[in-house]
């Protein structure tokens, strides 16, 4: 039997040079040539919303599609009012800064953002970086070392992993297992000069919560710090928008949070809300931000009014969820595993990584854009196909869904039900 490769495969090659490496790793791509069906070549070819032109990566064809991919959850980057916003920051402050903030880069825009991000955590000032990525790094790998304990829950951002990695001793516990927590947190209080614990709001690959009100329960007793990302829950739940942490009435009980502009705020960027100290402290030692050009002005125009629309227009956000609920209703009563989702990430379940690719393939070519989600993404053999819904979808968008999901699954007798 032909052996079939995962990304695991490749990830650690002692013996092999980078050249090596690289060869190596196109055994991972060909094996997709029979079926055409390599995921992770395809260029977007109009704007990122809910109906997408999708150059193929095997025909060079503009295919157009009813797109799942995208985070932009409430299509706030297609707002006429957010791009007429983009528009005014260009023409005042051009279309980049040329700058890192210590040096220039740092407007009054840039500031006002700060300010409005800061409000919307119930924190007391905000920090700006050039991704969310960015603003994990710059946040863990400059206020932990090895004098610390940090306890992650298993299903972060890797943006996390990435920013504590030999950096600072690090306690992996079972996604949202409260026992184990506890019990990490009880055997190790007092050991180390800080202990914190660090999640997601909403968890980007399966769509559920933290346990936020258990995790600062556990953190006040054992006197440990509650780091947030929260990428994924602004401008999802919480009052306008605000997050996990205003949804669980946990804002006073979180150290500091991280996030996105990229997501629901339709732009780019990231940031970290906390205290006025801890932020000024960032602001000197953060080498993310200190040694970077900071956001595009266009890009904090977008941000700054979308974010303002969060309160202008609720309804945007009744949308996303009234969409949601009907998506998740279909796909359960067609007998489709969604998970344990509570958001509008939507983990269909298939649990077999080229299964996975090949559905996302044959729905591609009848007009449907989605993503599997294979390892290292999430583990081996838990893929699936990562639907996100978005406040633009129609409900014809999600029966086309719904419809071609069923005629793929019965056409090539994939079971997906069984999973």
């Amino acid at each position: 039997m032909e052996k079939i490769y995962t990304m695991r495969d490749f990830a650690d090659m002692p013996e092999a040079n980078i050249h090596q490496s690289a060869e190596h790793f196109q055994k991972f791509i060909n094996q997709f040539e029979k079926d055409k069906s390599y995921p992770y070549g395809f260029i977007s070819g109009s704007a990122i919303s809910r109906n997408m032109d999708v150059i193929d990566y095997y025909s060079g064809d503009r295919v157009p599609t009813v797109s799942f991919v995208s985070s932009n959850y409430l299509g706030l980057s297609q707002h006429q009012k957010v791009k007429d916003a983009v528009k005014d920051a260009v023409e005042l402050y051009g279309a980049g800064t040329c700058a890192a903030p210590p040096i220039g880069g740092y407007t009054d825009i840039h500031r006002a953002l700060e300010q409005k991000l800061a409000r919307l955590h119930g924190k007391e000032d905000a920090i700006l970086y050039t991704s969310g990525y960015a603003a994990n790094i710059g946040v863990f790998q400059n206020l932990f070392n090895k004098s610390d304990l940090v306890l992650v829950d298993m299903l972060v951002h890797a943006s996390i992993y990435d920013g504590l990695k030999n950096n600072t001793n690090t306690k992996i516990y079972g996604h949202n297992d409260m026992n184990y927590l506890e019990m990490v947190l009880k055997r190790e209080q007092g050991k180390y000069r800080n202990l914190a614990i660090v999640v997601d709001g909403v968890f980007s690959q399966d769509g559920d919560f933290a346990n936020l009100p258990s995790i600062c329960m556990l953190a006040e007793k054992y006197n440990a710090m509650v780091f947030v990302d929260d990428a994924h829950g602004v401008g999802v739940i919480g009052d306008a928008g605000s997050g996990t942490t205003n949804y669980f009435g946990m804002e006073d009980k979180v150290e500091m949070v991280t996030g996105t502009l990229s997501k629901s705020l339709g732009s780019t960027g990231g940031y970290a809300a906390g205290s006025k100290k801890l932020i000024d402290y960032l602001r000197l030692y953060s080498r993310s931000n200190t040694f970077s050009a900071s956001i595009a002005p266009p890009a904090i125009g977008g941000a700054s009014k979308a974010l303002d629309l969060l309160i202008e227009e609720p309804y945007i956000i009744n949308a996303l969820w009234e969409n949601t609920a009907y998506l998740k209703k279909r796909l359960s009563d067609m007998g489709y595993s969604i998970g344990r989702s509570e958001s509008p990430i939507i983990p269909l379940m298939i649990k077999d990584d080229m299964k996975s690719i090949f559905t996302a393939r044959k729905l591609f070519e009848r007009g449907v854009y989605v993503v599997p989600a294979t390892y290292p993404a999430v583990k081996l053999r838990n893929s699936r196909l990562r639907v996100n819904v978005s406040a633009l979808h129609t409900l014809e968008d999600l029966d086309y869904f719904c419809n071609t999901l069923a005629d793929v699954d019965q056409e090539y007798d994939l079971h997906l039900c069984a999973n």
